[in-house]
């Protein structure tokens, strides 16, 4: 192959290579419809036939939607959305479910938009991420055989994760 055209080539391969969108940038504004930083009266407010319930997120509380909308393009007709609240009651985190069916789509949707992510393979889940500043955007597949599901998990700008003592 001459100089010329692999130089051609590589200067094609470039753009593609680097035009894969900031992770945080995408979700900058919030999650389906709901700002980082909206309060837990917010999100009930918007979504009033959801559950309260217990989590991991500094406050130890969140709000499970059941609400069924395409996100990403991908239909998501019978799962919910998991929003997590810090200890103020504002929102956090949020976990969008996913039917495992499902799984190739979402990961093919987020390598298009985010490149190549680090991954992780462990006994019983697989998870990948896209990490930027301490940051993640992260993915789990999980479950029995029979009972797997697919969680897109989200962190709010400026939200570190930590470990905390439950009550």
């Amino acid at each position: 192959m001459s100089r010329r055209l692999r130089l051609a080539i590589a200067l094609l391969t470039l753009p593609a290579l680097g035009s894969a969108a900031d992770p945080f940038e995408t979700f900058r504004e919030g999650i389906l419809g709901v700002p980082w930083g909206a309060t837990l009266d917010d999100v009930v407010g918007m979504y009033p036939n959801g559950d309260h319930v217990f989590a991991t997120t500094p406050g130890h509380r969140a709000y499970w939607v059941k609400e069924g909308q395409t996100f990403l393009g991908i239909p998501r007709e019978r799962n919910g959305v998991l929003y997590g609240m810090n200890e103020n009651n504002r929102l956090v985190s949020v976990a969008v479910a996913f039917e495992y069916e499902r799984k190739e789509q979402l990961r093919q949707t987020l390598l298009s938009l985010f490149g190549p992510p680090d991954k992780d393979v462990g006994k019983d889940t697989i998870s990948y991420a896209w990490r930027s500043n301490g940051r993640l955007i992260g993915v789990t597949e999980f479950g029995k055989p029979h009972q797997r599901i697919v969680w897109l998990s989200i962190a709010a700008p400026g939200y570190e994760r930590r470990k905390e003592k439950c009550p």
